[in-house]
């Protein structure tokens, strides 16, 4: 084992205790832990300044993606668009437990369009809690269903955890998209059909409400919506929003073009002033700004794992070690526990783990397309199961319940659920075997 193996090695077992300990933010550690292990390895300052740009540069895409969805889907938050939503679906709410369980999952999938788990909690925890709690489902169920909504669209191309992971290996993210989108389809059907069996469970414990207690929630949930920019405004925004991400998903349109162009249209539609312009992207300059710091700490770490070679030669490590027809079974096996490593690894998961993988598998003739997106789908539910991310203790808090509780009611569902993703990416051929 050469000295640079050892000091990648050690880089990434840093980076992992890093992450968890929580000792900085991922940007940071992403900049400062390759670059230190560079300098150790021997390569001059100048090259490694080398290494850093082409590794910004592999990213730059990424970075415009990012910034500009977040900035485009905290409009549509301003004008009450999601809010809209979420009471045009309750009013297809009907008195039992299987209606109410599919409400929440509609609800969870539309709110995640806008990327953000956080979202996802916000406006779909808070609206459903109430009928839960009074048709005596478990608040569990609704954690349980908020964390899979969330989850189940993760695939798409400008969910930033994919955009980061393809980032990690120099994949397209398009390219990575339209892989996997067999997968997408498939699990937005088996999510919705899990209510029938929350449905069978919950009855089990209980759950019913009186039509008396139905309707009095029913008059709550039809308070009239307000629109900040007034309805006009919001209606414009939703449909341009449904238009704008149709032609993403036929690929008619670029991704990073296309929330370029659609952040500019919406920012002069509800903010036609100067001033409100400025004031809006300094309010949301702070999440932007993180997001693209971590992004830019995920191309110091590209640029120097693929420009000192390190990388490679541990694959080549790896596979020269391995028993005979043993490497056949890496990437199922990895996939089937991908989600309690993607809950105990968190970021790490993605920027550590998985490149590695990928050069280790490159030795098979498998490509980034074929081993990082099925990695990605077998552990993107467990994001709002991390025991490192924020957005499932903002979802506890929101519901009232501890994480000790939330994992044991729905950590294995969670897993059977991206199980049975796995036996379907097997069967369709997606995941090599």
């Amino acid at each position: 084992m050469s000295f640079n193996i050892i000091i990648t090695l050690l880089m990434f077992l840093l980076i992992i205790v890093l992450l968890l300990k929580g000792v900085s933010s991922p940007g940071i550690i992403f900049t400062g832990v390759p670059i230190i292990a560079a300098l150790l390895m021997g390569f001059s300052p100048k090259e490694i300044n080398g290494f850093i740009g082409s590794g910004l540069q592999s990213i730059s895409g990424t970075i415009f993606l990012m910034v500009f969805a977040v900035m485009f889907f905290g409009m549509l938050h301003d004008a009450g668009v999601f809010k809209s939503l979420i009471r045009f679906v309750t009013k297809f709410l009907k008195n039992s437990v299987p209606s109410t369980i599919f409400t929440a999952q509609i609800i969870s999938m539309l709110t995640q369009l806008d990327s953000s788990g956080a979202t996802t909690a916000l406006c779909t925890i808070p609206s459903m809690r109430p009928i839960f709690e009074r048709q005596h489902i478990r608040v569990e169920a609704l954690l349980l269903v908020e964390s899979l909504g969330s989850g189940v669209l993760l695939l798409l191309p400008y969910m930033p955890g994919f955009v980061e992971g393809t980032a990690y290996v120099n994949l397209d993210v398009y390219e990575a998209y339209n892989y996997m989108k067999p997968v997408l389809i498939f699990a937005i059907i088996a999510f919705l059909l899990m209510c029938i069996p929350i449905s069978i469970v919950e009855k089990r414990h209980g759950a019913g409400m009186t039509e008396a207690e139905f309707q009095s929630i029913k008059a709550e949930l039809n308070k009239e919506v307000e629109f900040p920019f007034g309805k006009n405004i919001a209606v414009f925004d939703g449909i341009f929003t449904l238009i704008l991400i149709a032609l993403i998903l036929a690929g008619i349109l670029p991704t990073n073009m296309a929330f370029g162009i659609g952040f500019v249209i919406l920012l002069f539609v509800n903010y036609p002033k100067a001033k409100d312009q400025g004031e809006y992207i300094k309010r949301n300059a702070p999440v932007a700004f993180n997001m693209a710091f971590t992004m830019l700490g995920v191309g110091v770490l590209v640029g120097v794992n693929s420009a000192t070679g390190a990388m490679n030669d541990l694959a080549n490590l790896i596979v020269n070690n391995l028993p005979n027809g043993s490497i056949g079974w890496v990437l199922p096996i990895y996939c089937i526990f991908a989600l309690p490593f993607t809950m105990i690894f968190g970021n790490a998961q993605g920027s550590v783990i998985v490149p590695a993988l990928v050069a280790v598998l490159a030795n098979t003739g498998l490509s980034a397309v074929q081993v990082m997106p099925v990695t990605w789908a077998a552990g993107m539910v467990a994001a709002n199961l991390s025991l490192f991310n924020a957005s499932p203790y903002l979802a506890l808090g929101l519901a009232g319940v501890e994480m000790k509780d939330h994992l044991k009611y729905s950590f294995f569902p969670a897993w059977g659920f991206s199980i049975l993703i796995v036996i379907f990416m097997m069967v369709s051929g997606i995941l090599p075997l």
